[in-house]
């Protein structure tokens, strides 16, 4: 017993005669993009458009090409990779216990810590280097920086040295404590007693009379 047909009828494809400028009853078989055909002159002399005809999935169809129209250029080729730029590498090796601020050029590149191993990348050429730390002179160097190569600077910073300080006066001396004051008339007068003192000659240290300090 056969078996009834399965699925939908599928529906025809490509477009009626009508369309394809073909007269009713004749089998239209163009060619599959073959060589342009000879363009054909009306009867006002005009040049008349050529027909020319493609596949489109699978299915001929007609369609026109103007003479005169350019045919589409070629695409242009891609521009030529940017040229590397050359680079060198400068390595800044201080001694411990130090980490300055770092300029390149006037700019500020960072601490010397932020660096990697203390090691700048840097245009190739040549460079004005500065090294700033608080307590310590400024470090200016000029370095010359070769292409994909690595140069070290070893230096140290100079610990500014503190200024002067001004010369202390010494203090006065203390003024003399107050003392006795013995005097003889005509003969001594001072803050030692007459007995104690070498008297001159015809001076009587009993004679001497005495004058305590004020209070």
């Amino acid at each position: 017993m056969p078996l009834p047909p399965i699925g939908l009828p599928l529906p025809p494809i490509g477009l009626p005669p009508g369309q394809l400028n073909v007269p009713p009853g004749t089998t239209a078989r163009p060619e599959r993009f073959g060589p342009e055909r000879p363009a054909r002159f009306d009867r006002r002399g005009n040049r008349g458009a050529v027909i020319l005809y493609g596949s489109v999935y699978g299915w001929p169809y007609p369609y026109q090409y103007l003479p005169g129209t350019p045919e589409p250029s070629p695409p242009s080729p891609p521009p030529p990779p940017l040229p590397q730029s050359a680079i060198g590498r400068l390595r800044l090796d201080l001694p411990p216990g130090v980490d300055p601020q770092v300029y390149v050029d006037g700019y500020y590149a960072g601490l010397l810590s932020d660096a990697n191993g203390g090691e700048l990348t840097l245009d190739a050429g040549t460079h004005a280097i500065e090294m700033r730390e608080a307590g310590y002179e400024t470090l200016h160097v000029d370095v010359q920086i070769p292409v994909d190569r690595v140069i070290t600077y070893r230096s140290g910073l100079k610990p500014i040295a503190p200024p002067p300080s001004p010369a202390i006066a010494a203090p006065p001396p203390p003024p003399p404590a107050p003392a006795t004051i013995y005097m003889i008339p005509r003969c001594y007068v001072g803050n030692i007693p007459p007995s104690q003192a070498l008297l001159p000659a015809g001076c009587d240290a009993r004679d001497a009379v005495e004058f305590p300090p004020a209070r």
